[in-house]
């Protein structure tokens, strides 16, 4: 038939190199495929993804793995306590500050700090605020204790904001600010204490009374100014709630919540460390075992060219099979 080949003819094109294959017998570069021409830039990738979570990871524990460490050693209360406020001192100088409940940047200097220490109780701020509890009535399972804005009394802004944390926990009000932030010569000012008139305000005069003598008109004064100043104190006393430490008793935070410092805690050391890992496997995947048998080529190629003519090399070369020669194909 004419459509049949014969099979002299199909073993010999059989034989046939393609353009490929002899395209590299002699030495020509062949076409790379989509995924060796994206190889390069997908390894850039990776290395710089490696490199760049190893970093962040490096950042992420002074100001998040430790702290959040810190706060779970603490072993904070889950629901809030009852906290009143015992004294409120205003500091300026940098020797003056030697602790602050609130600082704006955990590693810059204080030259203006609030000193606030409270006295904190067991009893649970709901049930104070639900039985409508008077402070007398609390039972203070710590007393004149440091009051912190946080475990590290340190943050940045707009998450710590120590004005507004004056504001909201300690003894002073808005038109009282400006006054505070003028003051450049170092001074500590008490603003509040349990049971003392030491508020901005200057105190009343003596009130004297008429028809006694001089000095029982003036201890009599003296003892009603000291009864409405003792009254008002208790009346002005500021209760709010906060988080005492089951660990340490000595140590108050005015905000925690666990569950958010276990997010936290494992997102700064998961995330970071699974792009580290993911990224350098699959580079060793690729790079490792092959950059292993090209050395090993490269040097068993440059010692026979270095040995062989380099014309004798490509005459064997085309010796080989899928080429034929024509003593092997006969007539062909």
């Amino acid at each position: 038939m004419a459509g049949t080949i014969p099979g002299d003819e199909k073993q010999v094109r059989s034989r046939q190199p393609s353009q490929d294959e002899g395209s590299r017998l002699l030495g020509e570069p062949a076409e790379d495929s989509f995924c060796q021409r994206i190889k390069p830039k997908v390894s850039l990738c990776l290395g710089t993804t490696a490199v760049l979570s190893f970093m962040v990871f490096l950042f992420l524990v002074p100001f998040v793995v430790d702290p959040a460490v810190s706060r779970l050693i603490a072993r904070y209360s889950p629901e809030p306590g009852t906290c009143a406020l015992h004294e409120h001192v205003f500091a300026a100088g940098l020797s003056k500050c030697s602790w602050s409940s609130c600082r704006e940047g955990c590693t810059s200097a204080t030259t203006k700090c609030h000193q606030i220490t409270v006295n904190y109780s067991l009893t649970p701020y709901k049930q104070y605020e639900q039985d409508h509890m008077s402070p007398e009535s609390l039972e203070w399972a710590g007393t004149v204790v440091r009051f912190l804005v946080n475990t590290e009394g340190c943050g940045y802004p707009p998450f710590v904001n120590c004005t507004t944390f004056a504001l909201k926990y300690g003894h002073i009000n808005e038109e009282d600010i400006p006054e505070i932030n003028h003051i450049t010569q170092p001074v500590i000012r008490e603003l509040y204490r349990h049971g003392n008139d030491t508020s901005l305000g200057t105190p009343p005069p003596p009130i004297l009374l008429e028809g006694a003598s001089d000095d029982t008109q003036q201890s009599t004064a003296v003892d009603r100014r000291e009864r409405e100043v003792s009254e008002l104190s208790e009346f002005e006393m500021k209760v709010f709630p906060c988080y005492y430490s089951r660990a340490y008793p000595d140590r108050v935070v005015a905000d925690y919540d666990w569950h958010h410092t276990i997010k936290t805690l494992v997102a700064a050391v998961v995330i970071p460390w699974t792009l580290f890992v993911l990224s350098c496997t699959v580079l060793c995947y690729w790079y490792c075992p092959a950059l292993k048998r090209e050395f090993m080529v490269d040097k068993r190629k440059t010692a026979a060219v270095k040995n062989e003519n380099p014309q004798l090399v490509i005459r064997r070369k085309l010796s080989k099979r899928p080429f034929s020669t024509d003593e092997e194909d006969g007539d062909y």
